[in-house]
This record gives C-alpha cells, sequence and structure tokens, in this order.
C-alpha cells in the first residue's frame, strides 16, 4: 500500500469530512480513499470529449426524435 498525505486541508472542509466520516460509521482515511476512488471512476472532460470524438458519425435524415424512434419500432 502507498500514503498519501494532503497538506493545507482547510478548516471547515476537515471538520465537514470528520463529520461525514462518522455518520458513515467510517475512519476519515477510509472515507477520502473511497471519495478518491470514487472520482478516477468517472470519466474527465478530456476523456468523454475522447470518447464522443470515437463515435462514428450518425447520418441525420431531419427527422425529428419521435420520427426516429417510429421508424426504427417499424423496421422491427
Amino acid at each position: 500500500m502507498s500514503l498519501i498525505q494532503v497538506r493545507n486541508v482547510p478548516e471547515d472542509l476537515h471538520r465537514r469530512l470528520k463529520e461525514r466520516a462518522a455518520r458513515e460509521g467510517v475512519t476519515l482515511s477510509d472515507l477520502a480513499l473511497a471519495e478518491l476512488a470514487r472520482s478516477v471512476e468517472r470519466p474527465t472532460r478530456q476523456e468523454m470529449l475522447d470518447r464522443l470524438e470515437a463515435l462514428p458519425e450518425a447520418a441525420y435524415r431531419g427527422e425529428t426524435a419521435a420520427e426516429s424512434v417510429r421508424a426504427e419500432r417499424d423496421a422491427r
């Protein structure tokens, strides 16, 4: 296991994190680790843009969303 140390945490933020950890019945370290893990699971803005860029371009046929859905259903 590695160690991360966070310096210069504002008092108000530290207090709120300690309160949340206490409410959830976990240590402050466990809460911080869970939040860090959750944050890296969410794609960054750039990652989302890269994913969107990689999608194939769909041909716009000039129809509304409702018309597209109806055409898709009728094709089944």
